[in-house]
C-alpha cells in the first residue's frame, strides 16, 4: 500500500513545525547529560518530520549535531552554510546517487525543501544532546544575505523572514 502524505501526517499524529512541515517528537532520553553550556538535558531526541511540496524547511542553526535519516517519499535536499561560507547540498532520498541520512555539524546554517516541488518527503531527525528550542537560531534573510552575499539566491528562496 501507498501512503499519501495525508495518510503519514495522520498516522504519525504530525503537527506543524515552526520552521515549515510537520513533525512529532517520538523520543527524548530520560538519560541526562551535560553538554558544554552547563545545563543539563536529555542526551538525545529523535522526531518525525514531513514536508510537502513547495513548501520547505527555512535557513536555521542548533547548538548541537542533527542526524536526518531519509524513510518516503521524494528526494529532499539539505542545503548547508557552514561557518566558513561555505555552501554544500546534499540530497536524502532512496534512488542511486542519493543518500540515507546526513550529519548537519553544530552551528551550520541548514536548510531542507523538494527539488521537484512535488509530492512530499518523509525524513526522521535525531538531535543529540536533547533538542532544545534555547538552542535553535531561524535564519533572518537580510542578514545571512549580507554576511554571505554569494548565496543570495539560496538564501532569498529558503528564508521565512
Amino acid at each position: 500500500m501507498t501512503l499519501t502524505s495525508q495518510d503519514w501526517i495522520s498516522r504519525l499524529n504530525l503537527l506543524p513545525h515552526p520552521e515549515g512541515g510537520f513533525y512529532r517528537e517520538v523520543y527524548r532520553s530520560s538519560f541526562s547529560v551535560t553538554p558544554p553550556n552547563g545545563k543539563a538535558t536529555g542526551s538525545c531526541t529523535s522526531i518525525h518530520y514531513l514536508l510537502q511540496g513547495e513548501d520547505f524547511s527555512g535557513f536555521h542553526r542548533l547548538a548541537y549535531p542533527e542526524i536526518w535519516y531519509f524513510h518516503d517519499g521524494a528526494a529532499l535536499d539539505i542545503h548547508q552554510i557552514d561557518a566558513s561560507g561555505k555552501y554544500s547540498v546534499t540530497r536524502l532520498g532512496k534512488d542511486p546517487g542519493e543518500n540515507l541520512s546526513l550529519v548537519v555539524e553544530p552551528g551550520t546554517w541548514f536548510a531542507a525543501d523538494i527539488p521537484g516541488k512535488q509530492g512530499f518527503a518523509l525524513v526522521s531527525c535525531a538531535v543529540a544532546p536533547a533538542f532544545d528550542f534555547a538552542f535553535f537560531e531561524m535564519g533572518k534573510k537580510k542578514a545571512l544575505m549580507q554576511q554571505w552575499p554569494q548565496h543570495g539566491e539560496i538564501l532569498s528562496r529558503l528564508c521565512r523572514n
